[in-house]
Formats: structure tokens, C-alpha cells, sequence
């Protein structure tokens, strides 16, 4: 009773516990250290971990267990770690025994054999399930689990292995793997529910393109992180409320979303650069482009002008609207590398294509 109640549930449920709290050091702690120190604290805390993983489990079930627990789940998810952590365990599991006067040369050599075999078997089964992770950790997690205690007995008789022993372990290794399971399930719905929200937070509801939040923090992070040149390109559609004010706010919804979706798709399929695209709100919009040549720009937004005659918009009721907008081109290469100078340069470029007839992109400092 005693071997099935450490087996099959102090064990697994302490294991789980210490490698959720492993997670959280890595991820939430040890993460801010400089790289050489945060490798010394992971070392330091896995070792301690797995100190306390095998006296327990000498002390209690008189065999060495679940004792690559650990270093298996760091292996699914970072290989050079997971190696290091595989032969960490090895290698505490005979400090162990040789504080303990338990072990030899011998049994050191044949010891380092079985590291060598687990490292095999866990890297064949993750290169099998690269697509189910979780599923390539269960299946290794019961193999090694069960089978490493038996090849150790093989080397240390006096510690006895039974069938029983072995039947325990399995079932202790499947409740490992529901808990990981449940925990990782858990934290993927987290990760779901907090990108949903940052999702709505950052993006327009109604064209789905960035909203003038996400805008502003770019803004932000690019004003103090100058990396490369910038393109800015102010967006206003033109006559947009006559289009309301004719035919309502759900056909103008509609041409929004439809000039929206048309600007998308053709940035994506004719600017090869890294580009954003924002909706300020109403008819206006900004295109920030990365490294890319403001002549060039230029003339794609001609080409997209063009684009919206040949292909117009057609409201609810059939009506055939040919939409055009009017644009303003700046880029941080003529606004002496300032991000806010550039943004004003293009709201100016905008305030002339309106005064001048609509319907055109201007750009003062392109040179043709």
C-alpha cells in the first residue's frame, strides 16, 4: 500500500509541482539574468530538484525513479537544454548513490551506457511526434519511466524492481502525463484569451486592420528604436460622407470594408517590405512602410488608384460606387530621420492632394 500511495500519487503529484515551479523560475525569474548566470541558476535548481527526486525515492520505494521527468520536458521544448538536463540526471543520480557508497567504476560506466540509451530513445520518439508534442512527451515518459528502474536493478540487485514496482510506475507516469496535459491545455486557453483581448485592444472592429492605439505604441517604439528608414503614407477617402449621406452607414460600413480589405490585399501582393497598415477612424488611414523607395511607393499608390476605378464597389441595392481617396507621401529619409517630422510632412502632403482636386497621391520629395 505504501509503494502504491508514493508510486502512483505523492510522487507523480510532486514531480508535476516542481516542474510547474521550474517553469515559472525559467520563465518568470530566471529569464532577467544575464545568459551565463541564468544557465548557472537553472543547473543549480534542476540538480537540487533531482537530489530531492531520487533520496525520495530511495528512502521511500527503495529503487531510483521518474528521475527524467524533468529533463524530458525540457528536452520537447528546447533540445540543447534538454540534453544538458538528461545527463544532469544521470549524473545526480550517481552523486547520489556515490555519497551513499552505493556505487563503482563498473556501475559509473554502465550507468553512463543507459544516459546514452535514454537520450536515443527520447530524441527517436521526438523526432516522431514533432506535430503532437504532448503526446511523443507521454510515450516517453511511460517507456523511460518504467524501463530505466529495471536496467538499474540490473546493476544494483539490492535494490529490487518487481513487475508490480514496474506496473505502478506506469500508472504513476500516466497521472504525470493528465496533469501536464490538464496544466498545458490550461495555459494555451490563457494564452487564447489574453491574444483575443489584445487582438480587440490593438485592432479596428470593423475593417479588422490596426486601430489608432496599435498605431501610436509603433509609433512609440519606432521614435525610440530608429532602425532603418520609414514610409509614412496618409490615407483619406474621398467625398466618403456624400457616400453615407446617400446611401446610409451600412453601405458606408461596406465601402470601408471593401476599401480596406482591396488596400490589404494589394500592399501583400505588390509591397514586398515590412509595412503596417492602420484605420485612424472614419475614412482615414496610414500606411507606414519599412525601408522600401518613396518614388516607388508612389507609383504603386497610382497603380492601386487605378485599381479602385476598375474595380468598384457595388452597395446592397446595386449601386456602383468607384471609390478614390486622396494620399499623402513622407518618409523619415527627407524628415532628418525624425518619426513625428515625418508623420507632419505626410499629413501636409495629404492637406495638398484635397486642396489640389482629390483622387492623387502627392509626394514632395520623391524624385522622378
Amino acid at each position: 500500500m505504501d509503494k502504491f500511495i508514493f508510486l502512483v500519487l505523492l510522487m507523480p503529484i510532486m514531480i508535476v509541482s516542481l516542474l510547474f515551479a521550474k517553469y515559472v523560475f525559467y520563465a518568470k525569474i530566471f529569464q532577467k539574468l544575464k545568459r551565463p548566470v541564468f544557465f548557472l541558476m537553472v543547473v543549480l535548481l534542476f540538480i537540487t530538484h533531482q537530489y530531492f527526486i531520487v533520496s525520495f525515492a530511495m528512502n521511500n520505494v527503495g529503487f531510483v525513479c521518474y528521475q527524467y521527468v524533468l529533463a524530458m520536458a525540457s528536452y520537447f521544448i528546447n533540445k540543447k537544454y534538454g540534453i544538458v538536463l538528461l545527463f544532469l540526471s544521470a549524473f545526480t543520480v550517481n552523486v547520489y548513490l556515490a555519497i551513499n557508497n552505493s556505487t563503482n567504476f563498473f556501475r559509473l560506466l554502465l550507468a553512463a551506457v543507459i544516459f546514452l540509451g535514454v537520450l536515443m530513445v527520447v530524441s527517436c520518439i521526438e523526432k516522431v511526434s514533432r506535430k503532437h508534442i504532448l503526446i511523443g512527451y507521454a510515450v516517453a515518459n511511460i517507456l523511460i519511466n518504467t524501463s530505466v528502474p529495471w536496467l538499474f536493478a540490473t546493476l544494483y540487485p539490492e535494490r529490487s524492481y518487481s513487475i508490480g514496482s514496474m506496473f505502478l510506475v506506469a500508472v504513476g507516469s500516466l497521472l504525470i502525463n493528465i496533469l501536464i496535459g490538464l496544466y498545458t491545455y490550461s495555459v494555451e486557453a490563457e494564452s487564447r484569451k489574453i491574444a483575443q483581448i489584445e487582438r480587440r485592444e490593438s485592432h479596428d472592429k470593423l475593417t479588422d486592420l490596426y486601430n489608432y492605439n496599435a498605431y501610436s505604441r509603433f509609433i512609440e517604439k519606432i521614435k525610440f528604436e530608429p532602425q532603418g528608414d520609414w514610409l509614412t503614407v496618409m490615407i483619406d477617402l474621398d467625398h466618403f460622407k456624400q457616400v453615407n449621406d446617400t446611401y446610409g452607414h451600412l453601405d458606408g460600413n461596406e465601402a470601408l470594408k471593401f476599401f480596406s480589405r482591396s488596400l490589404s490585399d494589394f500592399i501583400r501582393q505588390n509591397i514586398i517590405a515590412e509595412s503596417r497598415l492602420f484605420r485612424f477612424g472614419g475614412e482615414e488611414f496610414c500606411l507606414l512602410i519599412k525601408d522600401y523607395p518613396a518614388e516607388r511607393c508612389f507609383e504603386k499608390m497610382d497603380k492601386f488608384q487605378e485599381l479602385l476605378h476598375e474595380k468598384p464597389f457595388f452597395t446592397q441595392d446595386g449601386h456602383k460606387l468607384s471609390l478614390s481617396f486622396s494620399a499623402g507621401l513622407a518618409s523619415t529619409k527627407d524628415s532628418e530621420q525624425d518619426v513625428l517630422l515625418m508623420i507632419r510632412n505626410a499629413d501636409a502632403a495629404l492637406y495638398i492632394a484635397k486642396r489640389s482636386g482629390k483622387g492623387r497621391v502627392v509626394c514632395p520629395d520623391c524624385h522622378f
